[in-house]
């Protein structure tokens, strides 16, 4: 069985992923989820993905398995990007 990230065959640009997982982490962490700005986020973000399957040649997994694993490559990004506080607790 493939896994999410095999069903998002391509290898984007860092930059592109880095775009999408902004727009993904403004929306899936966001701590006011009625706001406009998550939605406008989340929006976007469902748009890119769209036109990044759509511009796919066949044969190509199904949008939702696609979706899948260009998530996990935006998490991927966000946790590789997290640099910890230079402020010590306490």
């Amino acid at each position: 069985m493939r896994t999410p990230e095999e069903d998002a065959p391509l290898t984007p640009p860092e930059r592109e992923i880095a775009a999408l997982a902004k727009l993904y982490d403004r929306f899936a962490h966001s701590l006011d989820p009625f706001s406009a700005g998550r939605d406008e986020a989340e929006a976007t973000f469902m748009q890119s993905i769209a036109d990044w399957y759509d511009s796919l040649d066949p044969p190509k997994p199904t949008l939702h398995e696609f979706r899948k694993g260009v998530i996990v490559r935006c998490k991927k990004h966000l946790s590789a990007s997290d640099k910890p506080s230079a402020i010590p607790p306490g």
